[in-house]
Order: structure tokens, then sequence, then C-alpha cells
């Protein structure tokens, strides 16, 4: 921000990347909450590492938690009214379809209409499913968004700004190496493929758009 030194007021510009790219490798200790998810050096993980939920036989549930003991809370920076598209790359424990979903939640997103979805604090949530259909497997890290079989509807977020996203757990045993929330290069597609991918986005991806505030 900067003040004009003629009393005019004060200025704001705020950057917002169409490209956020998250890697586990990146997220605090301090966001990682209670015993269900750890940090684990993983074969072709972005950066060697993934956070992982340990497969520990548990059943799958059908809903996320309004508060839930264990999750990881990833903060980034994102713009109100801009259709993203979220791609989540992960990993199932023995390949095993039973180990191959999570929830996420998020602390501002909205719909086409601007009404609240997939709230953190609610049982509604967003659901990541590595193997995309019934009966095609899993293979290795593979990208898959956020709808089973068919094409993800865009997220939108209600305000601009900070923004969180909540992970936790449908079924244990997976594994995710990064997050992308893009607006741009991979609006339309995913950074790679279902199975045995090798993709590394780099977060150095994407260029800045620039919205100034006066006041």
């Amino acid at each position: 921000g900067s003040r004009d030194p003629d009393g005019g007021g004060i200025t704001y510009l705020w950057h917002f990347g169409d490209e956020i790219v998250i890697h586990a490798s990146g997220v605090p200790a301090s966001s990682v909450v209670g015993s269900a998810w750890t940090r684990t050096s993983m074969s072709g993980a972005a950066d060697g590492v993934a956070l992982l939920n340990t497969d520990r036989g548990a059943g799958k549930l059908s809903a996320p938690l309004a508060s839930p003991s264990s999750y990881v809370d990833v903060t980034f920076y994102a713009a109100s009214g801009v259709p993203y598209r979220l791609w989540v790359r992960s990993r199932a424990t023995s390949d095993s379809w039973t180990n191959d979903s999570m929830f996420m939640q998020f602390s501002g997103r909205v719909d086409d209409q601007g009404r609240a979805i997939d709230r953190i604090g609610t049982t509604d949530g967003a659901t990541i499913f590595l193997e995309d259909s019934n009966g095609a497997g899993v293979a290795g890290w593979g990208w898959n968004d956020d709808v089973y079989g068919t094409a993800a509807s865009t997220v939108y977020f209600g305000t601009s700004g900070l923004q969180t996203i909540r992970i936790q757990q449908r079924e244990d045993g997976i594994a995710w190496d990064q997050i992308v929330i893009s607006a741009g290069a991979y609006r339309s597609s995913a950074p790679g493929p279902l199975r045995n991918d090798s993709t590394i986005v780099a977060r150095t991806l994407g260029t800045s758009g620039s919205a100034v505030a006066a006041y």
C-alpha cells in the first residue's frame, strides 16, 4: 500500500495469481492437527514429500465432520468471482480403491449464485476421488477433481483474500502431494493423468493480475 503525501488517501494494490499451486512439502507442521495425517517421504511426490493418512482399516465416512479431531488446513490467496478449477494429485496405499478419497472443506467457497457451500465447520464438503469411475482402478500417483465420473463444476470464492482448505478423512490410506486451483493453464484439464503420473507443477506457475482499491 502507499499513502498520498498530499492527503489523497491510501491506495492498496493486491496481486492474485491465476494459478494457485500448493505442495504438501510447504504445509507447516502447525497446520497438521491430530494424528491421522503425517508428513511422509514418498517416492515420486513433489519435493519427495506427501501428507499421508495411514491405512488403519477404518471404515469410510459418509460426510465430513463439523469438528474433526484430525485434519490439515492449507491457506492461500484467491480472488472473488474468478472461475477456478480444483485438482488434487493423490496416491492410494497398495493401489486400493478403498484408500482413494478424502474430504475438502473451504473457508469461503460459494457456488455460481454466491451461496456458501462446502464450508469448514459444517458437515458439507467436496469429495476428492482418485479412481474416477467404477472399476477404473488406481495406479501410482494421479490427478482428479471433486466429482466422481464426470467433470467438476468451477470453484468460486465469496471474497478476495486469504482462504483456507481443510482436508479431512473419508477413507484412510490416501496420500496427497499437490493441489492446483487454476483459472488459466488447468482451467479445462488436469495437470496430469489419472494413473501413473509423474507431473510436478511448479509453485511459480502463473501470472499475476491486479486489483486496485483506494480509500
